[in-house]
Protein backbone atom coordinates (compact mmCIF):
# COMPACT_ATOMS: atom_id res chain seq x y z
CA UNK A 1 0.00 0.00 0.00
CA UNK A 2 1.29 3.47 -0.92
CA UNK A 3 -0.12 6.65 0.59
CA UNK A 4 0.73 10.09 -0.79
CA UNK A 5 -0.26 13.54 0.46
CA UNK A 6 -3.78 14.59 -0.48
CA UNK A 7 -4.27 16.46 -3.75
CA UNK A 8 -5.47 19.52 -1.82
CA UNK A 9 -2.11 19.64 -0.01
CA UNK A 10 -0.19 19.48 -3.27
CA UNK A 11 -2.31 22.25 -4.80
CA UNK A 12 -2.14 24.44 -1.70
CA UNK A 13 1.65 24.12 -1.52
CA UNK A 14 2.08 25.27 -5.09
CA UNK A 15 -0.45 28.10 -4.71
CA UNK A 16 1.34 29.38 -1.60
CA UNK A 17 4.69 29.28 -3.42
CA UNK A 18 3.33 31.20 -6.42
CA UNK A 19 1.50 33.81 -4.32
CA UNK A 20 4.50 34.34 -2.04
CA UNK A 21 6.73 34.69 -5.08
CA UNK A 22 4.48 37.23 -6.76
CA UNK A 23 4.01 39.26 -3.58
CA UNK A 24 7.76 39.46 -2.95
CA UNK A 25 8.70 40.47 -6.50
CA UNK A 26 7.24 43.98 -6.44
CA UNK A 27 9.00 45.18 -3.26
CA UNK A 28 12.26 43.61 -4.43
CA UNK A 29 12.09 45.44 -7.75
CA UNK A 30 11.04 48.73 -6.14
CA UNK A 31 13.68 48.69 -3.40
CA UNK A 32 16.63 47.02 -5.06
CA UNK A 33 16.14 47.42 -8.77
CA UNK A 34 16.80 44.80 -11.40
CA UNK A 35 19.51 42.96 -9.47
CA UNK A 36 17.27 42.49 -6.43
CA UNK A 37 14.45 41.37 -8.71
CA UNK A 38 16.68 38.74 -10.32
CA UNK A 39 17.91 37.48 -6.93
CA UNK A 40 14.32 37.28 -5.68
CA UNK A 41 13.23 35.38 -8.80
CA UNK A 42 16.13 32.93 -8.31
CA UNK A 43 15.33 32.42 -4.61
CA UNK A 44 11.61 31.98 -5.33
CA UNK A 45 12.38 29.47 -8.08
CA UNK A 46 14.56 27.43 -5.74
CA UNK A 47 11.89 27.53 -3.00
CA UNK A 48 9.20 26.53 -5.49
CA UNK A 49 11.26 23.58 -6.68
CA UNK A 50 11.97 22.50 -3.09
CA UNK A 51 8.26 22.68 -2.24
CA UNK A 52 7.37 20.68 -5.35
CA UNK A 53 9.99 18.06 -4.46
CA UNK A 54 8.57 17.89 -0.94
CA UNK A 55 5.07 17.33 -2.17
CA UNK A 56 6.02 14.83 -4.85
CA UNK A 57 8.49 12.88 -2.69
CA UNK A 58 6.59 12.43 0.56
CA UNK A 59 4.91 9.04 0.82
CA UNK A 60 4.23 6.13 3.11
CA UNK A 61 4.78 2.62 1.80
CA UNK A 62 3.56 -0.38 3.78
CA UNK A 63 4.62 -3.81 2.56
CA UNK A 64 4.38 -7.22 4.17
CA UNK A 65 7.87 -6.77 5.63
CA UNK A 66 8.39 -3.07 6.27
CA UNK A 67 6.95 0.38 6.82
CA UNK A 68 8.79 3.04 4.85
CA UNK A 69 8.13 6.72 5.41
CA UNK A 70 9.82 9.07 2.95
CA UNK A 71 9.82 12.64 4.18
CA UNK A 72 11.29 15.87 2.97
CA UNK A 73 14.79 15.34 4.34
CA UNK A 74 14.89 11.75 5.49
CA UNK A 75 13.73 8.26 4.77
CA UNK A 76 12.81 5.94 7.63
CA UNK A 77 12.36 2.21 7.21
CA UNK A 78 11.18 -0.02 10.01
CA UNK A 79 10.23 -3.70 10.00
CA UNK A 80 6.47 -4.06 9.93
CA UNK A 81 6.75 -6.51 12.80
CA UNK A 82 7.85 -3.58 15.02
CA UNK A 83 4.38 -2.03 14.74
CA UNK A 84 2.31 -3.28 17.66
CA UNK A 85 -0.61 -0.88 17.96
CA UNK A 86 -2.19 2.29 16.63
CA UNK A 87 -3.36 5.40 18.47
CA UNK A 88 -6.05 7.48 16.81
CA UNK A 89 -6.83 10.90 18.23
CA UNK A 90 -8.35 14.22 17.31
CA UNK A 91 -5.79 16.79 18.40
CA UNK A 92 -6.80 20.30 19.40
CA UNK A 93 -4.00 22.81 18.76
CA UNK A 94 -3.70 25.95 20.95
CA UNK A 95 -4.99 27.94 17.97
CA UNK A 96 -6.81 26.46 15.05
CA UNK A 97 -9.22 23.69 14.31
CA UNK A 98 -9.03 20.15 15.70
CA UNK A 99 -7.56 17.60 13.31
CA UNK A 100 -7.43 13.80 13.31
CA UNK A 101 -4.08 12.04 13.63
CA UNK A 102 -2.97 8.42 13.48
CA UNK A 103 0.15 7.20 15.27
CA UNK A 104 1.64 3.77 14.58
CA UNK A 105 3.65 2.73 17.64
CA UNK A 106 6.14 0.02 18.49
CA UNK A 107 6.12 -2.09 21.67
CA UNK A 108 8.01 0.61 23.60
CA UNK A 109 5.53 3.31 22.62
CA UNK A 110 7.87 5.02 20.15
CA UNK A 111 6.26 6.48 17.05
CA UNK A 112 7.03 4.58 13.87
CA UNK A 113 4.90 6.83 11.69
CA UNK A 114 2.41 9.65 12.20
CA UNK A 115 -0.24 10.76 9.75
CA UNK A 116 -2.14 14.04 10.11
CA UNK A 117 -5.33 15.12 8.41
CA UNK A 118 -3.46 18.20 7.24
CA UNK A 119 -1.35 16.07 4.89
CA UNK A 120 -3.28 12.86 4.28
CA UNK A 121 -6.99 12.32 3.82
CA UNK A 122 -9.08 10.69 6.53
CA UNK A 123 -9.81 7.89 4.07
CA UNK A 124 -6.06 7.23 3.76
CA UNK A 125 -5.68 7.18 7.54
CA UNK A 126 -8.56 4.68 7.76
CA UNK A 127 -6.97 2.58 5.00
CA UNK A 128 -3.66 2.50 6.89
CA UNK A 129 -5.33 1.43 10.13
CA UNK A 130 -7.31 -1.30 8.35
CA UNK A 131 -4.33 -2.45 6.28
CA UNK A 132 -2.07 -2.87 9.32
CA UNK A 133 -4.74 -4.90 11.10
CA UNK A 134 -3.50 -3.78 14.51
CA UNK A 135 -5.59 -2.97 17.54
CA UNK A 136 -6.09 0.72 18.05
CA UNK A 137 -6.85 2.89 21.03
CA UNK A 138 -7.52 6.55 21.49
CA UNK A 139 -9.28 9.12 23.59
CA UNK A 140 -13.06 9.36 23.39
CA UNK A 141 -13.07 12.96 22.21
CA UNK A 142 -10.74 15.71 21.04
CA UNK A 143 -7.65 16.20 23.22
CA UNK A 144 -4.71 18.55 23.40
CA UNK A 145 -1.27 17.28 22.46
CA UNK A 146 -0.26 17.67 26.11
CA UNK A 147 -3.11 15.46 27.32
CA UNK A 148 -2.25 12.84 24.68
CA UNK A 149 1.40 12.96 25.80
CA UNK A 150 0.29 12.28 29.37
CA UNK A 151 -1.53 9.09 28.39
CA UNK A 152 1.04 8.06 25.74
CA UNK A 153 4.47 9.44 26.75
CA UNK A 154 6.71 10.39 23.84
CA UNK A 155 3.95 10.25 21.24
CA UNK A 156 4.17 13.97 20.41
CA UNK A 157 7.31 16.13 20.42
CA UNK A 158 7.97 18.48 23.35
CA UNK A 159 7.31 21.63 21.33
CA UNK A 160 3.86 20.36 20.37
CA UNK A 161 2.94 19.16 23.85
CA UNK A 162 4.13 22.38 25.50
CA UNK A 163 3.85 25.20 22.95
CA UNK A 164 3.84 28.02 25.51
CA UNK A 165 7.02 26.82 27.20
CA UNK A 166 8.66 26.37 23.80
CA UNK A 167 7.64 29.89 22.78
CA UNK A 168 8.98 31.43 25.98
CA UNK A 169 12.25 29.49 25.69
CA UNK A 170 12.66 30.59 22.06
CA UNK A 171 11.93 34.22 22.95
CA UNK A 172 14.39 34.10 25.87
CA UNK A 173 17.09 32.62 23.66
CA UNK A 174 16.48 35.31 21.04
CA UNK A 175 16.72 38.06 23.66
CA UNK A 176 20.00 36.59 24.93
CA UNK A 177 21.44 36.44 21.41
CA UNK A 178 20.40 40.04 20.74
CA UNK A 179 21.88 41.18 24.05
CA UNK A 180 25.15 39.37 23.33
CA UNK A 181 25.29 40.89 19.82
CA UNK A 182 24.72 44.38 21.16
CA UNK A 183 27.37 43.90 23.86
CA UNK A 184 29.87 42.70 21.27
CA UNK A 185 29.08 45.65 19.01
CA UNK A 186 29.66 48.03 21.94
CA UNK A 187 33.05 46.47 22.63
CA UNK A 188 34.18 46.83 19.03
Amino acid sequence: MVLRPAARVRRATLIVAVVFGLVSLSPAAALGGVSALLVTVAVETVLGVLLWVRVSRVRLVVTERQIEHVGVLRRRVRPRSDATHVVRATLVPPRGLPFPAVFVLDAGGAVIVRLNDGTYTRRDMDRLTDHLGLSWVGPDGPVSARRLAETHPGIVPFFEARPMVTGFMTAAALVLVLMAASMISLLL
